[in-house]
């Protein structure tokens, strides 16, 4: 990584603030703030009054956002969306459902979060049904990488959960060559082993979409370790 929060300057880390807050204002009510005397973003200190954090890497329209959250109203869930538009229909429907615990950040994946977050902040990481980018000359847009995990192993807490959903099985087997290498990260389900059901999660658009097509699903679970030598 480029930059991250134990190297990142004053200046820099104001500036990164300042972007992220401008982002924010337009995006309505249920946006995290941003100030540069506070930040990276110390959620667990901000939000005192949940038991769990969780972050969602691409909400999309939120559906599976929305649903999610309101069957753990005791986690607090950060749902990262790069579109606007998405961000703010989702937060509409977020209040007629009078559901709490969810707070977006208009960010696009390829940020640092090093620089965002504070270190161990996440119970939970869900990286929902990423674009594939499926041709050859596309799959340097991928964002999965080592410095990647990287990254999330830092914002995780221990013992903290990561799942990556996808329909692409180039994709999925790209994704776990990448967090079975890493120390953090350790499969719940045994050595380079998927899931294709997940028992009681709700289905995002997309795996809708997918199901009904007749793909398989691959849900790619991991646990934050201590770090291996």
């Amino acid at each position: 990584m480029e930059a991250s929060a134990l190297t990142m300057t004053t200046e820099l880390r104001a500036k990164l603030a300042n972007i992220l807050a401008r982002k924010s204002s337009r995006a309505g009510e249920f946006t995290l703030s941003f100030e540069p005397a506070v930040f990276p973003l110390n959620l667990r200190a901000q939000f005192t009054g949940y038991v769990r954090i969780a972050l969602e890497i691409g909400c999309g329209w939120g559906e599976y956002t929305r649903a999610w959250a309101a069957m753990h109203p005791q986690t607090l869930v950060v749902a990262l969306e790069k579109k606007l538009a998405r961000v703010l229909s989702s937060s509409r429907t977020q209040k007629q459902e009078r559901i709490e615990n969810i707070r977006y950040m208009v960010l696009d994946v390829a940020w640092f979060f090093e620089g965002v977050f504070a270190p161990g902040q996440f119970d939970e990481i869900t990286i929902n049904f990423p674009d594939p980018w499926p041709k050859a000359r596309h799959h340097k847009h991928r964002f999965v990488s080592p410095d990647f995990a990287a990254s999330l192993a830092h914002i995780a807490a221990l013992q903290g959960k990561l799942t990556f959903a996808t329909d692409n099985y180039a994709y999925a087997r790209e994704a776990l060559t990448v967090f079975e290498a890493s120390p953090m990260w350790q499969n719940d389900n045994g050595s380079f082993i998927v899931r294709s059901e997940i028992s009681g999660r709700p289905q995002s658009y997309f795996e809708t979409l997918h199901r009904a097509e007749g793909a398989l699903i691959y849900f790619l679970q991991f646990s934050r370790q201590e770090l291996r030598s």
